[in-house]
């Protein structure tokens, strides 16, 4: 073999290997640009995975006969708001249930007593936010149940919108317990 055939073949090996490296490249892009299942998993990501967070309880499964719904609870206007009567009793065990869920999803920014003093609600007045009202206060003890529930339910400035985390008897449970915590 000439100098020049060993050359050309050497050219030829370099365009076979630029070319399978080319496929190579385009078959990781199509799998890695795929939405949705990915056949390979070239990435793995942990938000993929059915977890719970820690303060978070276990996700329970809907009853066996629930009819599945979808859309948007209705919000209610603010005359709607004030007219609505929590229709939770308030017993001994509606208390104590509505201090666990209090405890487990709003003391953090409240705090304990409902006056405004959470860990959290200290870092959000560092970083420049509101202070988390001061639950037992006038201004707030004043208001229909209807729309403390509301609030609840849709949230404000940085709150989260309890409407989709917590029942609507676990909300109207912590309407009972700010006025509870106000007698205190």
């Amino acid at each position: 073999m000439t100098l020049q055939g060993t050359q050309r073949a050497m050219r030829r090996l370099a365009k076979g290997r630029l070319l399978l490296l080319a496929a190579a490249l385009l078959g990781i892009a199509t799998v890695a640009c795929e939405k949705g299942t990915y056949s390979v998993d070239l990435f793995p990501e942990m938000h993929y995975n059915q977890s719970f967070k820690y303060g978070e309880p276990p996700r329970l499964s809907p009853p066996e006969d629930a009819v599945p719904v979808t859309g948007k609870a209705p919000a209610l206007t603010p005359a709607e708001a004030a007219a609505a009567r929590n229709p939770v009793a308030r017993t001994a065990s509606t208390v104590a249930h509505a201090r666990e869920t209090y405890r487990v999803n709003c003391a953090m920014c409240h705090g304990d007593l409902g006056k405004g003093d959470g860990a959290v609600g200290a870092i959000l007045v560092r970083d420049g936010y509101l202070a988390p009202p001061n639950l037992t206060a006038a201004a707030t003890q004043a208001k229909a149940d209807g729309e403390l529930y509301n609030t609840i339910t849709n949230g404000v400035v940085v709150m989260p919108k309890f409407g989709k985390l917590l029942p609507d008897s676990d909300r109207w449970e912590l309407v009972l317990l700010l006025r509870e915590l106000a007698r205190q």
